[in-house]
């Protein structure tokens, strides 16, 4: 008991100090004028959050990676924003068009910067897209957010996991609630989500194909989590899989 007893001080004590970070950056934030309130317009080189914003949404409206936007802008969790708050969405540092960065006036314009995807433009907005299933199993648990916002599909141990749709991986790494996740872009309006994965087969920026291998489950029984989401939001991923014999 003691063992355990250690162990929940030790990850409470985690948490408590994650909270005083955030709560320590936004009193720096108030002090230095970047200002709490949704409505108001965010600097140049920011975005504030709005209702129903993930962070693969933010990413995916201006050309980021997830990862990238975590780091900026120092998220203990890629999994937790709040409306209004203010997000990096160029690299810090970045000299700004009046003056140079770090002056101490606050948030600073900056100059644009290259995008991390250098995908030619996207066609017209996609109403559909035709997914394959990412991995053989039965599902054992359907749409029904927002409990699930997903299936999650009982796999053979060791089995791969497949891309449903040709796409760019735009995060790869563990993620809380979800594992190790995979993400999948498959245009300005669809991802794909793989989670509780084993290890990715796939890196972070790579060109994949259909069908082909993002990654393995484990070799214990264990459930794939797989998402769709419509401009950022999940849908219900029934609705685009092929129907199975």
């Amino acid at each position: 008991m003691t063992g355990t007893t250690d162990t929940t001080d030790t990850t409470n004590g985690r948490r408590r100090r994650a909270l005083g970070l955030l709560a320590a950056a936004a009193a720096a934030c108030l002090a230095a004028g970047c200002g709490t309130l949704a409505s108001e317009p965010a600097p140049d080189g920011y975005y504030r959050v709005q209702s129903g914003d993930t962070l693969y949404s933010v990413a995916q409206r201006h050309k980021r990676s997830v990862r990238d936007l975590t780091r900026w802008n120092q998220l203990p969790s890629a999994d937790r924003i709040e409306v209004g708050q203010l997000l990096r969405i160029r690299p810090p540092g970045t000299a700004s068009a009046g003056g140079s960065a770090g002056s101490g006036s606050g948030p600073v314009a900056v100059r644009d910067t290259p995008r991390v995807d250098s995908s030619p433009p996207a066609r017209a907005p996609a109403t559909s897209i035709r997914l394959q299933w990412p991995a053989e199993g039965r599902v054992t648990a359907g749409y029904g957010p927002p409990a699930s916002k997903g299936l999650s599909i009982d796999t053979p141990p060791g089995s791969a996991v497949r891309a449903a749709a040709a796409g760019k991986a735009i995060h790869v790494g563990n993620l809380r609630g979800y594992g190790m996740l995979v993400i999948i872009k498959h245009d300005d309006n669809w991802l794909t989500v793989y989670g509780n994965l084993d290890k990715p087969s796939v890196s972070e920026g790579v060109q994949v194909s259909g069908g082909q291998e993002v990654g393995r489950m484990g070799r214990s029984d264990s459930e794939l989590h797989f998402e769709v989401r419509n401009n950022g939001k999940p849908v219900d991923p029934a609705g685009l899989l092929p129907a199975r014999g």
